[in-house]
């Protein structure tokens, strides 16, 4: 059996990109503090833990799961998606996706933002008392959370749900 090609990874203004071609079973990537990282994947899980930086991750096929202090965007082919940041300020707007999967995304409860989530086929939940709108099986949700502000999340979902819950510091 022939072992998949090497990840490549290149330096980028203020971080890391880590592309791979093939299906990787594991790779573990070790990044200095305040890093960003970039991942791509072509086929295969991707896990972003354990890093102060920030996160952009891309996967054609497979799962993609994020847990940052800081703030994540992220976009998956076929597989689910699952989000956990820190941060309560991020530039402009974050973006999530997938063609067919489920987005999962936890948000700090006292981040202030204007949010989009919408699916073709699936259904909506969120904690933080927003109300939406359904078209057959489509449903769309647009509403400002604390008040709105600049920044944004933008979720879309072709076939699947989507799930967007309050962060709550532990006591």
């Amino acid at each position: 059996m022939t072992p998949p090609p090497a990840p490549q990874l290149h330096p980028a203004p203020l971080g890391l990109v880590v592309r791979t071609k093939g299906t990787l079973s594991s790779l573990l990537v070790r990044v200095p503090d305040r890093v960003d990282l970039v991942v791509e994947s072509a086929r295969g899980d991707v896990n972003v833990t354990d890093i102060t930086g920030n996160v952009r991750a891309v996967a054609r096929r497979g799962n993609v799961d994020i847990k940052v202090p800081g703030y994540a965007q992220a976009a998956v082919g076929s597989g689910n998606l699952s989000v956990m940041m820190g941060a309560t300020s991020w530039p402009g707007t974050l973006a999530f996706s997938t063609r067919h999967g489920d987005v999962e995304l936890w948000i700090v409860a006292r981040a202030a933002f204007d949010v989009h989530l919408h699916t073709d086929s699936g259904t909506l939940f969120t904690d933080f008392g927003l109300r939406g709108v359904s078209n057959g099986a489509s449903e769309t949700i647009d509403g400002s959370v604390n008040g709105g502000s600049s920044q944004r999340i933008d979720v879309e979902v072709a076939s699947g749900s989507i799930r967007l819950l309050r962060l709550q510091p532990q006591p």
